[in-house]
């Protein structure tokens, strides 16, 4: 019997490897989903050990596998410790992807793989082909378990006093490091971290534990490589950034600009008019990173709370959203760095988009017009429907559909607990939370499947455009 099980499994396993990785990967996320759905439907669940609705189950589930923060059911009063462990570990897993956490178990088994299997993988962690496909799964799980741990023992140095014992202090510490690393947004506070927007600590460690998980680890391993090199050896070549890597430090660096001086000054005349500088400053930092797919928040997003301005300016960082190969969702901010020089170099009248003295290749080009396209499509598509199924303003609408799409968790009202977003609601939310982190190409790469490389080319004739 247990052979035949083996049998089983391997031949399954055989079939969804040759799918391609963008199967595999709507397939991982879609089983464990499923899988987290149906736990926290149970009664052991809940605090009051009762059955929990399956969509609010699924919706949960979905929040927390696509690490995106929006809820229906408090985290702290629905939630028993088992549901919320069990939420923790789908944030973990969906934060990293199960096929990453599969091969790394594999790994510290020993465990030898099939060839397929480790071209599959190479294309889900965006690895370079001349490169080892293990040593960077490696590197992913390792360097999450220090940031996690390290951002752990910092919040807890942080909080013990306001805790009456050590597992209290622990147990919020490690479940909010691993949150904020992984960009998940939940929190075991009802109103996320606002009781803490005038602390230096929490601010700091928290949105440095977002801004290192949503950079992208191969950005990560590229910077520490230089770093360590400059720092230490300073001897032979010295190692050099990828364009990919320039555009993503310089993109990152340019939203949190941005958005800091953006929030600071059209909230100091508003929303923070009595507030003093020091909280005023902290506050517009924390605001600046937690768009970018976080969901955390220590100022009340509410309509009411926030300018208009304001609140469409969160909505465009949310759609820009992290980076690639990280736990962020979103466009990415490489896909906003390549359209901005797509458009500069139709401007200077050049045939091929340049960056750092380097020609980005045209079927990236093509990539980043068809995920710009795709991602609007899916905005106006889930707002249409919430539009047509709920009675907030438009305002409210939009916001949480941007939130849900880039994966982020800030909400105007839309959902959260008590709120009366309808069933149809928190399905639509849903299929925008898996579309937004899964990425509108992926999905369509995984219905279509692979796409064969043609052996020809027709006549040019062009078109009048603009």
């Amino acid at each position: 019997m247990l052979r035949a099980l083996r049998k089983i499994d391997g031949f399954a396993r055989e079939r969804l490897l040759r799918a391609g990785p963008a199967r595999v990967a709507v397939a991982s996320f879609a089983l464990v989903i499923l899988l987290g759905a149906l736990v926290l439907m149970l009664p052991v669940s809940s605090q009051e050990r009762v059955w929990t609705h399956p969509v609010d189950a699924l919706f949960t589930s979905t929040s927390a596998v696509c690490v995106t923060g929006l809820i229906v059911r408090s985290t702290p009063d629905h939630w028993s410790l088992f549901g919320q462990l069990t939420i923790l570990v789908l944030i973990q897993v969906g934060g990293l992807g199960i096929m990453t956490l599969g091969a790394f178990v594999a790994i510290m088994l020993q465990r030898r793989l099939s060839m397929r299997f480790e071209s599959v993988m190479a294309d889900i962690v965006e690895s370079d082909r001349g490169e080892s496909v293990w040593q960077l799964i490696l590197f992913i799980c390792l360097f999450t378990f220090v940031m996690e741990v390290v951002g752990a023992v910092a919040l807890y140095f942080s909080w013990r006093g306001e805790f009456s014992g050590f597992w209290p202090a622990f147990y919020h510490s490690v479940f909010h490091s691993i949150s904020a690393f992984c960009n998940a947004g939940f929190s075991l506070n009802n109103d996320s971290l606002v009781r803490y927007v005038d602390s230096v600590p929490v601010n700091l460690i928290v949105t440095g534990l977002i801004i290192f998980g949503g950079i992208g680890f191969l950005v990560v391993r590229e910077v520490a490589g230089f770093g360590r090199w400059w720092m230490a050896e300073r001897r032979g070549r010295r190692p050099r950034l990828t364009t990919h890597t320039r555009l993503v430090l310089l993109v990152t660096g340019v939203l949190l600009v941005v958005g800091f001086f953006g929030f600071l000054v059209i909230e100091s005349g508003g929303s923070m008019a009595e507030a003093p500088w020091t909280e005023r400053l902290l506050a517009s930092w924390f605001q600046s990173v937690t768009p970018r797919t976080a969901g955390f928040n220590t100022v009340d997003t509410g309509a009411a709370a926030l300018s208009q301005a304001t609140a469409f300016m969160l909505m465009v960082l949310m759609y820009i959203g992290g980076s690639p190969g990280g736990t962020a969702g979103g466009i990415k901010t490489s896909t906003l760095g390549i359209m901005v020089s797509s458009i500069a170099a139709t401007l200077r009248g050049r045939e091929r988009v340049e960056m750092f003295h380097h020609s980005i290749p045209v079927e990236t080009v093509h990539r980043v017009t068809s995920i710009v396209l795709l991602s609007v499509m899916a905005v106006v598509v889930g707002t249409f429907l919430l539009l047509a199924t709920e009675a907030a303003s438009f305002q409210k609408i939009l916001f949480d559909a941007i939130s849900a799409f880039g994966t982020v968790g800030l909400s105007q009202g839309l959902t959260g607990p008590g709120s009366d977003v309808t069933v149809s609601g928190r399905l639509v939310l849903t299929a925008l939370m898996f579309v937004g982190r899964l990425g509108p190409v992926t999905l369509m790469l995984s219905v279509a499947g692979e796409a064969e490389t043609a052996s020809y080319q027709y006549p040019e004739e062009r078109v009048m455009v603009g």
